[in-house]
């Protein structure tokens, strides 16, 4: 489950190539999927700018957020 307390960790864990990404994309939303296994974890994402398509990803434990905000992690 994403939350508040490991986002920061979780943006980590995005590819390099991801990072990329996200980087280059003109998409307004970044959803970010947190898939946890007995052996690890990977993260996956989705770029897009339909926020209704994905507005209740949170739901499975996962997030959708802007941008910005991702962009603003990634180069902390």
């Amino acid at each position: 489950m994403i939350t508040r307390h490991n986002l920061a960790d979780v943006i980590k864990a995005i590819t390099p190539s991801d990072k990329k990404r996200i980087l280059n994309t003109n998409k307004e939303y970044i959803v970010i999927y947190l898939h946890v296994f007995n052996s690890g974890s990977f993260v996956s994402i989705r770029l897009t700018d339909d926020f209704n398509r994905y507005k209740n990803v949170s739901n499975e434990g996962n997030a959708i957020l802007y941008n910005d905000e991702v962009i603003n992690l990634i180069n902390k």
